[in-house]
């Protein structure tokens, strides 16, 4: 089975797209690694700057993290297009990300967790129509646009998060224990 081209590029991006560094992350909002990392690459994102460092952010569910695949659609939800609210909100669920873990939801349902996440939507975002989030979450328009990051996912060869691609190409040499060091040993050199 063929995969159709999406209508809009995947993910969230944030600086310029003819910066010299694009780089894409793939992040699982269930995932304690990307969360180790996403604050680690905010800061390399905003200490380079938009002219010279293009983030895309591809928000996938791994199949061990029960939870992450409705995360990822109240996310998508609450930022429809707006990279900026995508990164906010996203910020704002791993920061909570223990009340949605695997071992906090043991003997929760599916229905407890959409509760959860539209109150989530109301506190960060502000968002108070419970049922609209709620038919959102469940929309064919939210399934397909969360399936294509994971497809993408397929295509590149990614199986953890977070995982990483400067200009197109896999970067092995970050994770989430890299710090800021790390990413300029990496970036700097592509600068000169």
């Amino acid at each position: 089975m063929s995969i159709p081209i999406p209508k809009t590029p995947a993910g969230y991006s944030w600086g310029n797209a003819d910066a010299p560094i694009q780089v894409e992350m793939f992040m699982d909002l269930e995932c304690p690694f990307s969360k180790d990392a996403w604050l680690k690459v905010l800061k390399v994102a905003n200490t380079y700057g938009k002219e010279q460092f293009r983030l895309t952010i591809e928000p996938m569910s791994l199949s061990n993290h029960r939870q992450s695949w409705d995360v990822t659609k109240a996310a998508l939800v609450v930022a429809g297009e707006d990279t900026n609210q995508f990164i906010n909100f996203a910020s704002y669920l791993f920061n909570h990300q223990h009340e949605y873990s695997n071992g906090t939801f043991k003997d929760k349902t599916l229905s407890d967790l959409h509760n959860l996440l539209a109150e989530y939507a109301a506190d960060c975002a502000n968002w108070q129509d419970k049922a609209d989030f709620l038919q959102r979450l469940e929309s064919e328009e939210i399934y397909e646009k969360a399936r294509i990051p994971a497809r993408l996912a397929i295509m590149r060869g990614v199986w953890s998060t977070p995982t990483f691609f400067i200009n197109g190409f896999p970067t092995e040499e970050l994770s989430s224990k890299s710090i800021m060091e790390d990413w300029q040993a990496v970036i700097n050199p592509l600068l000169n």
